[in-house]
């Protein structure tokens, strides 16, 4: 993905609500589209199922999930794996 539209970071909030739990909600969808599309920041703190430390992060041209290390969990390490695969092919088509 060449460029930060706006309608890629909608379509990438849809994987982080349906992989990770993100807030499914007006709010926090235009806050990670302003973050998204008007920053060069490097993380996004979404929360979601990955709790208070989970965050988008787009670093060295790829966006990825992670958490807290005292948060994981067997059921949150198999979630962020699940995220990562769905924004490694996201990113790379939108």
């Amino acid at each position: 993905m060449a460029e930060s539209s706006a309608v890629s970071a909608h379509v990438i909030y849809d994987a982080l609500v349906e992989y990770a739990g993100a807030p499914d909600n007006e709010f926090w969808r235009q806050t990670f589209v302003d973050w998204f599309t008007g920053t060069d920041g490097t993380e996004f703190r979404f929360q979601g199922a990955l709790g208070f430390g989970g965050k988008l992060r787009r670093q060295d041209g790829r966006l990825f999930v992670d958490c807290y290390p005292e948060d994981v969990t067997n059921v949150r390490r198999k979630m962020i794996a699940r995220t990562n695969d769905a924004l490694a092919a996201l990113y790379g088509a939108v």
